[in-house]
């Protein structure tokens, strides 16, 4: 009799409690180390995986791998000989890295058009071992299409075939993109963190930063700086109540950037952070990761870094322009095609959008 009281005031206390919290109460039984990722495109852009988990290995990083394209695995695109190809593939993978001491983590571009399948091939890849999978959410051609309605299918079906499973989104968070491009609030739902996308060289245009002031965000005479966006982040994704994981820029030239990037990111609490891509990320910026691991206080920047024009508490102790490539249309298949990218802005109708500085052209 007493078991079955403690099960009826188990279910009584779920029946009254948010998902995300008994999600999270569930994930924390099998916690993951904090640790700062990479995220990877194609391997034919990127690398191999053995060269990339040694790169990782060497800076303490995990790894992002990309498995699909709305419901297209990745080996439509990328002729790599390891591209993920589907569930096998991705134990594949995943093992090769695991074994190497790197933890494994997906992302996908979610695009609505099925988002039952969509939603099936996401607890696929977490079953054949993904730590975790990010949901690259953008507006526009080649990214999200579907409805609302199509977004709650999606999260309905997902949370059904994976309960517990961590499931993050990521966005281009310039304000306007978020209120007007994508299904934010019925995403948030079944979602357990916000990955924002902030591109400090490729945001840099006038066009920009007055959009950002329509908004309500001055950047000032800084400009387009690491704190800005990551200030302004913060009150743009304060009413989702979501842990936020800022991505980077990993083309910057200038690995002081990179520096204030961590060193802001952790006066915000935002303890981990992800570099935006593996394959145009210089050595200097992943060493950056590497001496300032997830979860301690970096060290501070080298020089004073410009004062924030937002002003956000900072948390007690406890807690030369580049362009990175961003997501483009997603690829045709073509008997001979060059690849081309699939998690950044692309076609944004009021902003510049990032453009490629590798020979490929996505999240971001």
């Amino acid at each position: 009799m007493a078991g079955a009281a403690a099960l009826g005031a188990a279910a009584a206390i779920g029946a009254t409690c948010d998902p995300y919290l008994i999600r999270r109460l569930q994930q924390g039984k099998n916690p993951v180390p904090l640790q700062h990722k990479s995220w990877v495109w194609q391997f034919s852009a990127d690398g191999s995986p053995e060269q990339i988990a040694e790169t990782l290995r060497a800076n303490d990083c995990s790894v992002l791998v990309k498995t699909h394209d709305g419901v297209d695995w990745m080996a439509r695109y990328d002729k790599h000989g390891s591209a993920i190809s589907g569930p096998a593939q991705v134990e594949r993978v995943a093992r090769i890295f695991e074994n190497r001491g790197v933890q494994f983590h997906a992302w996908s571009v979610v695009k609505g058009v099925d988002p039952v399948r969509e939603a099936q091939m996401t607890a696929d890849v977490l079953a054949a071992g993904a730590r975790s999978i990010v949901l690259d959410l953008e507006g526009g051609a080649g990214f999200w299409v579907g409805t609302r309605d199509a977004a709650l299918r999606f999260g309905d079906e997902l949370r059904r075939l994976t309960p517990f499973g961590r499931v993050d989104i990521s966005i281009d968070a310039r304000p306007w993109r978020i209120y007007h491009n994508v299904p934010m609030d019925e995403f948030v739902g079944p979602t357990d963190a916000i990955w924002p996308q902030l591109y400090w060289d490729t945001f840099d245009s006038s066009g920009n930063l007055s959009l950002y002031r329509d908004h309500g965000f001055d950047a000032g005479p800084a400009g387009m700086t690491p704190e800005f966006l990551l200030d302004a982040t913060v009150e743009v994704l304060a009413k989702f109540e979501r842990p936020i994981i800022p991505v980077g820029q990993g083309a910057t030239a200038d690995s002081w950037m990179w520096e204030r990037f961590v060193y802001r990111a952790w006066q915000l609490e935002q303890l981990e952070v992800s570099v935006w891509r593996h394959g145009v990320t210089p050595a200097a910026n992943f060493r950056v990761l590497r001496d300032n691991p997830a979860g301690t206080e970096p060290e501070r920047p080298r020089t004073p870094t410009p004062v924030p024009s937002t002003s956000t508490p900072t948390p007690a102790k406890s807690s030369t322009p580049t362009k990175t490539p961003t997501n483009t249309k997603s690829p045709t298949p073509t008997r001979t095609r060059t690849p081309t990218r699939t998690p950044t802005p692309t076609q944004a109708a009021l902003t510049e959008t990032p453009t490629v500085v590798s020979t490929t052209t996505p999240v971001p």
